[in-house]
């Protein structure tokens, strides 16, 4: 599995690279302000946390890499001083299903999965245009559902191949990161950018487990690029 720290590093050179050559053009300065929508596609790396030290140790390190996919809509606003400012909603529509094989009490028997559901975040960008780049930091603030599931387990927590429990929660989530936006024509954007993601612990309590409360959570690295249409 690959960890949080080389991914990072590796994804801001990334970005900083991409800063480069998507500033090196020189062009007639763009109007960034309109509205947009469009997709957006990505990977995110990191690690399940929970509050329950004994599922922190039958999992051992739990790492949880996976693809992210969706659509996005917002708006940009220029400033006569090439500021700019915008909002974004993102709303995603795939995140590979999380796993973990319990280590301890009953080893590579039982399983555990996190289906992600649905969600929304909404982000504030701000930024400063160099022409046809558009450097930016931003913030998003949002949620998601996700639905836990244990398999092979009862609901007297024996092992019973087959058996199946699931329990959802949603969760609060928040990014804060850096990207580019580069206006390819008056009509398309392409982007890129890199963040922290953070997935607050919420109850996934199940009936082998109760009373609880059982709290998981998800914290990661996102790398994301996105292609847009101007309006």
């Amino acid at each position: 599995m690959l960890r949080c720290s080389t991914i990072f590093s590796g994804n801001l050179g990334l970005v900083i690279i991409l800063l480069m050559v998507f500033d090196a053009p020189a062009s007639d300065p763009g109007d960034w302000t309109g509205w947009h929508a469009g997709l957006f596609g990505g990977f995110m790396s990191g690690k399940l946390n929970s509050d329950n030290p004994a599922h922190e140790e039958s999992t051992k390190d739990y790492t949880d890499d996976k693809p992210i996919a969706g659509i996005d809509a917002g708006y940009y606003r220029q400033f006569t001083n090439d500021w700019v400012v915008g909002a974004e909603v993102t709303v995603p529509l795939y995140m590979k299903k999380g796993t973990a094989t319990d280590k301890k009490y009953y080893p590579d028997s039982v399983k555990y999965e996190a289906n992600y559901r649905y969600g929304a975040l909404l982000s504030v960008k701000a930024g400063k245009a160099f022409g046809i780049a558009l450097p930016y930091v931003y913030g998003a603030i949002g949620f998601v559902n996700i639905n836990g599931k244990t398999l092979n387990v009862d609901e007297n927590d024996l092992y019973a191949p087959g058996a199946s429990q699931s329990a959802a929660a949603t969760h609060l989530v928040w990014q804060l990161g850096a990207g580019i936006d580069h206006m390819v024509s008056d009509a398309l954007l392409l982007g890129a950018r890199v963040a922290a993601f953070d997935a607050a612990r919420a109850d996934h309590t199940m009936p082998w487990n109760e009373p609880g409360p059982n709290n998981f959570g998800y914290k990661s690295v996102l790398l994301q690029f996105n292609i847009s249409y101007r309006f």
